[in-house]
């Protein structure tokens, strides 16, 4: 399914190139060849654009793109034992509540 998400954009414009072969073969030789043109030049640029989004799956630098759970800290800075932590949307709420009011998350 990843494989289809990923190439479908040149797997139609193949065969949009194709269509313009088969319209080049027939009567319409400029219509087709405008076509086949076109579908192969999308197929190009849709294959690049597959190749830049790919990478290099072992690449150690895209470890630092997102933050770390050590570094999510609460919103408020005065934050009390008593005091619940929503982790959904990092809301404190006092210790009585047995849900976030904001999300309904559970905080106990």
């Amino acid at each position: 399914m990843k494989f289809f998400r990923q190439w479908g954009g040149v797997i139609a414009s193949l065969i949009l190139a194709g269509c313009g072969w088969l319209f080049s073969i027939g009567d319409w030789h400029l219509f087709g060849l405008m076509l086949m043109g076109v579908g192969l030049a999308f197929a190009a640029w849709q294959a690049w654009q597959v190749k830049k989004d790919i990478g290099d799956p072992y690449d150690l630098n895209k470890l630092w793109d997102s933050p770390l759970p050590e570094d999510i800290q609460p919103e408020a800075a005065d934050y009390e034992p008593d005091q619940a932590y929503c982790h959904r949307c990092n809301h404190i709420v006092p210790a009585e509540f047995a849900r976030c009011p904001d999300c309904g998350e559970r905080v106990r």
